[in-house]
């Protein structure tokens, strides 16, 4: 049967010593250490809540900030665009003011061109007539003569029509 034996009750023993030395100097640091440690790490999760909460009102601060932001470009672009749109008016009405001015010189200028071509084409006429009755003058007046003085001023007229246009 069941036989107590001196060595079991000395291993008994030894095993209780063995469990209270354990206990008292492993499992009782080991614990203060675990203890410890999980108040770590809820003091840790404590501090990721509260920052997780500075996290979305830093958040909800940078998104107004974003959206106030936007708003602000959008108004910006806005007045840029309305300032583009009045120096693009300034700029035409100038553009055309000058076009104007240009075309106006240019019409003066034409006129004054074709003054002067034909004052030029009188004082030609008027040389080509003096000449005509200085031969008229010199020669005697005959039908023929006067046909032939008629050709040499229209010939005359004609080579400095000529000369004049080139």
């Amino acid at each position: 049967m069941l036989r107590l034996d001196m060595n079991l009750v000395w291993n008994i023993i030894n095993l209780i010593v063995l469990y209270l030395l354990l206990k008292h100097f492993l499992l009782k640091p080991v614990m203060d250490v675990m203890n410890k440690r999980q108040a770590m790490i809820e003091q840790n999760i404590s501090n990721a809540r509260a920052s997780e909460g500075q996290a979305e009102a830093l958040k909800k601060h940078y998104e107004e900030k974003l959206a106030a932001s936007s708003e602000e470009g959008r108004k910006l672009v806005e007045d840029a665009r309305t300032q583009a749109g009045v120096q693009y008016d300034r700029i035409l009405k100038e553009a055309q003011e000058n076009a104007g001015r240009l075309m106006e010189d240019a019409r003066k200028k034409a006129e004054a061109d074709q003054e002067r071509a034909m004052r030029e084409a009188k004082a030609q006429i008027a040389g080509l007539v003096l000449a005509a009755t200085a031969r008229v003058v010199n020669q005697e007046v005959s039908a023929k003569t006067n046909q032939a003085i008629y050709d040499s001023f229209l010939a005359e007229a004609g080579d400095s029509y000529d000369t004049g246009s080139h």
